[in-house]
C-alpha cells in the first residue's frame, strides 16, 4: 500500500444571491467531469490556505475559508489521494482558467452536475454548514 497524498479543495460559495450558489469547474483530465477546485498542498502551506489558492488558480476567485466541508478519497495512476475540502465564501464572479470551464449553480443543480458521489457528499455537508451560517 502506498502513502496517501494529501490535497486540498475549495467548495466555493456566493451568499449574496437569493440562494447560495456553488462554483464548479471542469476537470483538466476529463472536461466532461464537473468538480470543485482542488490540488496539491505546497510545503509549509496549510490545507486551508491551499484550498483558497486552488480556488484562485483554477477559477479566479478570492475568498475566505469558513470551515471544513469534508474529505474525499480517490486513486489515480496507482496513487491514493485524500482531498480535504473547505467551504470558501467569495463575492467574486470568477473566471475560467487553466483551460477549464466554470459554472455557478444552486445546490440542487450543483449536486446533479458534480461528477463523483464522494464529492456530492462533500457538497451536501458544505450546504448544511452554509445554510446553518445563514440562519445563525
Amino acid at each position: 500500500m502506498s502513502d496517501v497524498i494529501a490535497q486540498a479543495g475549495a467548495v466555493v460559495v456566493r451568499l449574496d444571491r437569493s440562494e447560495p450558489e456553488y462554483l464548479l469547474v471542469t476537470a483538466r483530465r476529463n472536461p466532461d467531469n464537473w468538480i470543485f477546485p482542488k490540488g496539491h498542498i505546497e510545503p509549509g502551506e496549510s490545507a486551508e490556505d491551499a484550498a483558497i489558492r486552488e480556488a484562485e488558480e483554477e477559477a479566479g476567485v478570492l475568498g475566505r475559508a469558513v470551515g471544513l466541508a469534508g474529505r474525499a478519497a480517490f486513486a489515480r495512476d496507482d496513487l491514493d489521494y485524500e482531498v480535504s475540502y473547505f467551504v470558501v465564501v467569495t463575492e467574486d464572479e470568477g473566471v475560467a482558467r487553466e483551460g477549464r470551464r466554470c459554472a455557478w449553480l444552486r445546490y440542487e443543480a450543483a449536486a446533479a452536475r458534480v461528477a463523483f458521489d464522494e464529492v456530492r457528499a462533500v457538497l451536501e455537508s458544505a450546504h448544511r454548514l452554509i445554510t446553518g451560517l445563514e440562519t445563525g
